[in-house]
């Protein structure tokens, strides 16, 4: 019933035009002060399929926001996508928000009758970021999860997504937007990667995901990876980068049909560029930044995998505190959006 009205009302928001140029994420400057929700958040007795049922009823979508106390990744979206002027009511009237702490107590049923509290929950669905976004439709099984951060154009082009339907489309499809004669940003640390397969390699892989004039993409490589302490991890590891605009199937993986960068990423379930995907020595999945991060996460995530962090500590969030902890013991300035 959304089909076409969505997609139009969506693309009235001038940032998100198909013609305008694509914005870099901004991040708004944090205090550490409470993160107010929305009024029009739901007060919900945190039973899944009542909450489905009630969304159903009032023609709507079902929205659970995963958050923390402390996290400027959530005060962002609260101010410049919950609350914003054009997306926020938007959101209010399309969907039933729920917000969960990711360090909770409160006891939230599921669909299948499972109580866990709200801590439990986010380690039985690996949450890692805050904020996360889990969307339901039609289905008592979310239909989409966004880890991590999203600007407030990047947000509604996934709301548009989620409502639109797109059969036969990965989100991936929809966010990327090469340009004719582009290049990817200069790098000396990462090489292009053709086939993961055949790569020969006693060091951890780092593989970037990005595509030629992707302004999030540069601002990563200016902010972050430029960086010599960032480059001094990446040392650490086998830097590749893949550019999801190209369109020449290539064997990526071994034992799989040759497929292009962009089908990669969408068989990866990626949702945003650019992303990093860690793999261990065995070319095993180990962790990933499928979102908006800065150089303090992003150097999380690369000792995370190097030094086998995973190991012992599964819950990348409780690392986070840890690493600002040790930091802080030394005396250096903790900055968590550096």
């Amino acid at each position: 019933m959304y089909k076409g009205l969505v997609l139009i009302t969506l693309l009235m928001l001038g940032a998100v035009s198909a013609y305008a140029a694509e914005p870099g994420t901004q991040i708004i400057n944090y205090s550490g002060s409470v993160i107010e929700e929305p009024y029009w958040f739901k007060d919900s007795f945190l039973d899944i399929a009542d909450d489905l049922q009630e969304a159903d009823e009032a023609g709507k979508n079902l929205l659970i926001y995963f958050h923390q106390a402390g996290c400027p990744y959530c005060y962002n979206i609260v101010q410049q996508s919950f609350l914003d002027p054009q997306l926020g009511p938007f959101i209010q009237a399309n969907f039933d928000v729920i917000a969960l702490n990711l360090w909770g107590d409160r006891e939230i049923t599921l669909p299948n009758g499972e109580v866990l509290t709200e801590k439990a929950l986010a380690v039985k669905w690996k949450v890692q970021f805050t904020p996360t976004l889990f969307f339901y439709t039609d289905k008592p099984e979310p239909s989409l999860r966004i880890d991590g951060y999203r600007s407030k154009e990047m947000l509604a082009k996934v709301i548009d997504y989620v409502m639109s339907g797109s059969e036969g489309q990965y989100l991936a499809q929809k966010v990327v937007r090469s340009e004719a004669n582009a290049a990817l940003y200069p790098s000396h640390r990462f090489s292009l990667l053709n086939e993961i397969s055949q790569l020969k390699s006693s060091k951890p892989l780092a593989v970037l995901f990005e595509y030629p004039a992707c302004a999030d993409c540069e601002q990563l490589h200016k902010a972050v990876i430029s960086r010599k302490d960032t480059d001094q991890l990446l040392a650490n590891y086998t830097a590749l980068r893949v550019d999801v605009s190209d369109q020449t199937p290539r064997s990526y993986l071994a034992n799989q049909q040759p497929m292009t960068a962009k089908q990669w990423a969408d068989h990866l379930g990626l949702t945003y560029f650019p992303s990093l995907v860690l793999l261990d020595e065995k070319k095993q999945e180990r962790f990933r930044i499928d979102s908006y991060v800065q150089a303090f996460h992003f150097q999380a995530a690369l000792e995370y995998v190097d030094q086998k962090i995973y190991q012992r500590e599964p819950e990348f969030q409780r690392y986070i505190n840890e690493r600002a902890d040790n930091l802080r013991k030394t005396e250096k300035k903790v900055v968590i959006t550096e």
